[in-house]
């Protein structure tokens, strides 16, 4: 694979992560300010990271930050169907 390649892989992965926050958060009725609230980051943070245009990168630290406050594995965060371009 080479580095172009690896980028759009890349890119795909953050974009199904946030897709899985945005879905768990929305489940377990949470709003962005209240899930922003409970990660110890601003509410602009999650607002952009869930916006399509907006913020697509965190730190593995944040995520699993943000696992704790939903009450959600990891791995159900960076889950993904076999199908999807990976």
């Amino acid at each position: 694979m080479n580095q172009k390649e690896r980028k759009q892989r890349e890119v795909i992965f953050k974009k199904l992560v946030i897709e899985n926050i945005r879905y768990y958060r929305q489940l377990k009725g949470i709003t962005q300010a209240e899930l922003a609230e409970k990660v110890d980051v601003s509410h602009e943070f999650i607002r952009s990271l869930e916006s399509l245009s907006g913020k697509n990168t965190f730190s593995a630290y944040t995520l699993w930050r943000i696992s704790q406050a939903l009450n959600v594995s990891l791995d159900a965060l960076c889950y993904f169907k076999k199908n999807n371009v990976l």
